[in-house]
């Protein structure tokens, strides 16, 4: 079992140091969201004379409507993004922005599910596009192998049947 929890961290650990880019595509109101819930953050000299060198720190106090302190780069792509989306020649349109992996964990982690713009459900929007451009490729992978168990447990005996990975994801959630 430990051996297959530290490959799981392995994974996650690669998928942070990645350096695959993901386009999202994100609206207006999604971006103005964003962009209120990030706070940069900036490297500062020490304050007292004993202390050499720098630290980081952010720009505003982190707050829960900004929890997050992040680099000027990603500022710099949400805010290149809400311009986009606001410019008046690009009404309607929605902003397509290039993150790199670990952005996208950061936004995820930003990103609250329950957040309305009016009647759009911005939070859930985001969360959504963020776990595609993480996981879709290897969801859909899963999805296929999932059907193909399907397909032949549909035609073998129930001594022959085997679990979908599907099903072994619900199993392992279900409560004892």
């Amino acid at each position: 079992m430990a051996s297959s929890q530290s490959t799981e961290f392995e994974e996650f650990d690669d998928d942070l140091l990645s350096e695959d880019t993901c386009v999202v595509t994100l609206s207006h109101n999604e971006l103005l969201y964003l962009d209120d819930c990030l706070t940069l953050m900036i490297e500062r000299p020490y304050e007292n004379p004993m202390e050499s060198g720098t630290h980081t720190a952010t720009m505003r106090n982190i707050l829960p409507t900004a929890p997050l302190a992040v680099p000027i780069e990603l500022v710099e792509k949400i805010g290149m993004g809400v311009l986009y989306a606001t410019d008046e020649d690009n009404i309607g349109k929605e902003a397509e922005i290039e993150f790199d992996i670990p952005e996208l964990y950061m936004l995820r982690e930003i990103t609250q599910s329950y957040i309305k713009v009016g009647n759009e459900p911005v939070g859930f929007n985001i969360k959504r596009k963020l776990y595609k451009a993480i996981y879709a490729e290897r969801y859909e992978k899963i999805k296929q192998v999932d059907r193909i168990i399907t397909d032949y447990n549909s035609t073998a005996s129930p001594d022959k049947r085997i679990s979908t990975p599907i099903e072994t994801t619900k199993d392992s959630f279900s409560s004892p």
